[in-house]
């Protein structure tokens, strides 16, 4: 009897360790075997522009002074962009360009969080056909993530 419960309960461990993995890779790994971004606005197609816009993370610490920010295009050819931060009152260009396939860049967040304050943001990705800024084709936009800033 005493060697059935034990066996019982490895068995239940062992299963509820793996159904934890499992679940934690799940939540935390892309199909591409990478770590998901957890502020990100997931693949959407518009105009037929397949894109996506993420973070590095979902809340950013005291001494936050710049957040990590990627544009993802799939499609094939150029486009140009702009991203933005917006904190739900103010937008604020942080990045501009031509993108090919992706483009990731250091965004101060200086302008639009003030010292020793914190602020909920969203990151805003637009995209315009190439050789015309006036032909609009699409936003996509993150889910929002929190940035403390003390200095």
């Amino acid at each position: 009897m005493k060697k059935s419960i034990v066996s019982f309960l490895s068995a239940a461990l062992l299963l509820s360790s793996v159904s934890s993995v499992a679940f934690a890779e799940q939540n935390a790994v892309s199909p591409q075997g990478l770590i998901t971004p957890l502020a990100d606005s997931g693949w959407q197609t518009k105009n037929n522009i397949r894109a996506r816009v993420y973070t590095d993370a979902n809340s950013y610490g005291p001494g936050t002074s710049k957040i990590k920010i990627t544009a993802e295009k799939s499609t094939t050819g150029a486009a140009y962009y702009e991203l933005y931060l917006d904190n739900g009152k103010e937008m604020v260009k942080v990045g501009s360009g031509t993108i090919g396939s992706s483009v990731t860049l250091d965004a101060s967040v200086s302008s639009i969080v003030p010292v020793n304050s914190q602020a909920s943001l969203t990151v805003l990705l637009k995209i315009y056909a190439y050789g015309d800024w006036d032909k609009w084709l699409g936003d996509w936009e993150t889910g929002s993530f929190t940035v403390v800033r003390t200095n």
